[in-house]
Parts: structure tokens; C-alpha cells; sequence
């Protein structure tokens, strides 16, 4: 799977987590809490892994769904419960 693919599943899974994300170039999204203005974080494609803003490995490719996970954490996002994880 390329960078373009794989940013593209990525932006699906933290959208329907109920983030706002916004492209802003190859391999770069900017993802946001709508309901706090302040919380957000830019995710970098980095080698075969997402990189934060400030160069942590936050996830690898083909495991977007962790990896959006893990970023709606971050951003105060609740968990949902096993029965409701998204595919």
C-alpha cells in the first residue's frame, strides 16, 4: 500500500471517529477535535509508519484503524467500546 492509500484509509477512520481532518499535502493530515478548537495534531507519513508534529511514531501503514485510535485518544476523543469498533 502507498503513503497516498494509506493517508486516504487514515483520514476515513479518524472522520468517522468524529475528528475533522483536512489534507494539506501528500502524506500530511491535520486533524481536529471540532469540539475543542485547540486540540489538534498534524500526522506525517514517515517510512512505513505516521509520524505526530513532533516526530513520534504514532502507528504503522495497514493499521489504520489502531492508528486512528490512538490519534482520537490524543485529541480527548472517546474510546468506543468493543462492540462499536470501527472496521
Amino acid at each position: 500500500m502507498d503513503a497516498m492509500t494509506a493517508t486516504a484509509i487514515l483520514a476515513e477512520q479518524l472522520t468517522a471517529r468524529g475528528l475533522s481532518v483536512t489534507k494539506q499535502d501528500e502524506g500530511t493530515l491535520s486533524v481536529k477535535n471540532p469540539l475543542h478548537f485547540r486540540l489538534g495534531e498534524t500526522v506525517t507519513t514517515g517510512g512505513d509508519s505516521y509520524l505526530t508534529d513532533y516526530g513520534y511514531e504514532i502507528g504503522q501503514y495497514g493499521d489504520e484503524p489502531a492508528t486512528a485510535g490512538r490519534i482520537a485518544f490524543l485529541l480527548g476523543v472517546p474510546v468506543p467500546s468493543q462492540q462499536e469498533v470501527i472496521p
